[in-house]
């Protein structure tokens, strides 16, 4: 029995097996799995490409972030693309998910790892060879700020177009510090909420004249600039826009670096007061010209230029007075203030040793210092003043012009006026009524007398042998006897509406060219005038003559004869004597009958004849 049993249970398991053998099993496939792309690590710039597999027909995909630091500057260029790009936050890791799905259920998951390098703050300096002025760069995310240690001048953006940026925000920008200090400069740049700084610490040294010419808008080799031995000697800032800034050394103090200085042209500039760096800094200078511009004062610290040969401050405005210190300008030579409005000259002026010209005419200037005749070596002056001119003047035995204008009353020269004896030229302004007696010592070539006051000219008049030019008006009725001696005699104007007559020598000027004596009393005309050999104009309106002598045409050089508004109550044929030499003729306003106008042209038919 036992063995039915095992082979009963024998057969039932093999039938079993023999079952199971012919029984088919069905395997589904594993599903394909979507790969989120490669880890990346130490990513510059915030920004990278993902990776991740290619989407198949009827898929669609998802990033999300699901590690890392999330705020606006973090986001996907686009969430359901495998090749977004993927922005970040600077020294953040981020993992990221990239979900794939298909007919709405969820395919695959797959996550991939990326490392932003940290935010970094950079600082450049674009101009090495600088020392007191640099040209700063700090790389720029969202925004950056400069901080600063020590006093400056000022930081100045270079950043142009665009959104205007203050200065203290800009990326680029000009540092200018003071010479010898020490800086500490810091740049710290935003990232989102991310930042990151960067120092630098250096110390300046002194200012330099290339850092100058950056301010002043001036390229090294403009012609502007002179040079002697490497340093700059010479600044033609003639209407120059840029040169009010010599007045502002608080945030142009690179300026103090031309101290080799010699000549400066500001003349029609922008600068608007005379810089006080100069007198400062520049003691090297020799020549400055403020022509046309607006100052209005000079700061005491002139007497510091110790050097300075030349001053021009010619038709400015303002001014009121020098200062005291002008005195101390002892080099001195060249001085010209016309129309500044100038009232007032210190007494020290007369210790200007060297000065040889002086022009300070068209002001109101009450009065010259009093010891001016210390002015030993003054070879030209020219004045407008108030007053008289101080007797100390003939004390100026170099004094070779004089241009002198007074508005007083009474003005009088010094009786020993005559002992300038290299004066050449003298042009006077006034009411003058008489002149010194000692005037006929001086050694003139040329006098202009206006204002008609005089009364007389001195006796000894005709001393003045070396006479070319004589311009008087007065109310003098007649002229000295010695006045036939100025044999040197070439342009003669005389205009007195007194004068009576002419000298009967008056031939005796043999190198007169020109004579103009208009608007007096004399009816006749001497016969010796026609010994005036060399005379080409003579102006005779405007007076009184009856009658023309034989010897008026005799002149052998005659070219312009004015007789208009005079008595001629005829006109002679002799006329036709000048006809080879005349040119011009005025005889208008006269006494003639109308036939002697005519008959007068037809004598001289190549003549401009101007008749009633």
């Amino acid at each position: 029995m036992p063995t039915v049993k095992y082979t009963f249970f024998v057969i039932l398991l093999s039938c079993l097996f023999a079952c199971k053998k012919d029984e088919k099993t069905e395997i589904k496939p594993a599903l394909p799995f979507a790969a989120a792309g490669t880890n990346q690590n130490d990513v510059e710039k915030f920004q990278v490409t993902l990776n991740a597999d290619s989407l198949k027909a009827g898929q669609t995909g998802k990033w999300t972030v699901e590690k890392g630091l999330v705020e606006s500057k973090v986001y996907f260029s686009s969430d359901v693309s495998p090749d977004s790009k993927f922005n970040g936050m600077p020294g953040e890791t981020y993992q990221l998910k990239w979900t794939v799905s298909a007919n709405g259920t969820k395919y695959s998951e797959s996550t991939v790892q990326v490392t932003f390098k940290p935010l970094k703050a950079v600082i450049g300096n674009n101009v090495p060879g600088n020392s007191t002025k640099f040209f700063l760069s700090g790389n720029k995310y969202d925004n950056g700020l400069w901080t600063i240690e020590g006093k400056y001048a000022k930081l100045v953006s270079l950043t142009s177009g665009g959104t205007v940026v203050p200065d203290i925000n800009s990326p680029y920008v000009q540092f200018q510090g003071y010479a010898n200090t020490s800086y500490k400069i810091t740049w710290t740049t935003y990232y989102g909420s991310k930042s990151a700084s960067t120092t630098i610490e250096f110390k300046t040294g002194n200012y330099l004249e290339t850092e100058a010419l950056y301010d002043l808008q001036l390229d090294a080799s403009s012609n502007r600039i002179a040079y002697e031995n490497g340093h700059i000697v010479k600044l033609d800032l003639n209407a120059s826009g840029i040169a009010w800034i010599l007045s502002d050394t608080l945030q142009f103090p690179a300026l103090q670096a031309l101290t080799y200085l010699k000549f400066l042209d500001l003349q029609g500039s922008s600068v608007g007061q005379f810089p006080v760096i100069i007198g400062d800094k520049f003691k090297q200078m020799e020549t400055l010209n403020f022509t046309s511009t607006n100052i209005s004062s000079i700061p005491e610290n002139i007497g510091m230029l110790s050097k300075l040969k030349q001053l021009i401050l010619s038709y400015g405005g303002g001014f009121y007075s020098l200062p005291e210190s002008f005195g101390n300008l002892e080099s001195l030579e060249y001085f010209k203030c016309t129309a500044i409005g100038l009232q007032s000259i210190p007494e020290s002026f007369s210790k200007l040793k060297k000065l040889k010209y002086l022009e300070a005419n068209l002001n109101p200037i009450q009065r010259l210092p009093s010891k001016i005749g210390d002015l030993s070596n003054l070879e030209v002056l020219d004045v407008s003043i108030a007053e008289s001119i101080p007797a100390s003047i003939s004390k100026l035995k170099k004094l070779r012009r004089m241009y002198f204008n007074t508005t007083t009353a009474n003005p009088v020269l010094p009786d020993d006026f005559g002992n300038l004896s290299a004066l050449d030229t003298l042009i006077m302004e006034g009411k003058y009524m008489e002149l010194p007696s000692t005037f006929g010592s001086l050694d003139l070539k040329n006098f202009l007398l206006t204002g008609a006051y005089l009364t007389a000219l001195p006796s000894n008049f005709g001393n003045l042998k070396n006479l070319e030019t004589l311009i008087i008006s007065g109310q003098f009725k007649n002229l000295p006897a010695s006045f036939t001696k100025l044999a040197n005699l070439k342009n003669c104007s005389v205009n007195s509406t007194a004068l009576e007559a002419l000298p009967a020598d008056l031939g005796n000027l043999r190198k007169l060219v020109y004579l103009d004596v208009e608007y007096g009393k004399f009816k006749t005309v001497p016969e010796s005038i026609g010994d005036l050999e060399n005379l080409n104009e003579l102006r005779l309106n405007s007076n009184q003559i009856e009658v023309l002598p034989a010897g008026f045409f005799n002149l052998p050089k005659i070219s312009i004869i004015n007789l208009s508004a005079n008595r001629l109550k005829s006109l002679p044929d002799d006329f036709g004597k000048l006809s080879n030499t005349l040119r011009t003729l005025y005889l208008y306003n006269n006494q003639y009958p109308a036939a002697d106008g005519v008959r007068i042209k037809q004598l001289l038919p190549t003549t401009a004849v101007y008749v009633d």
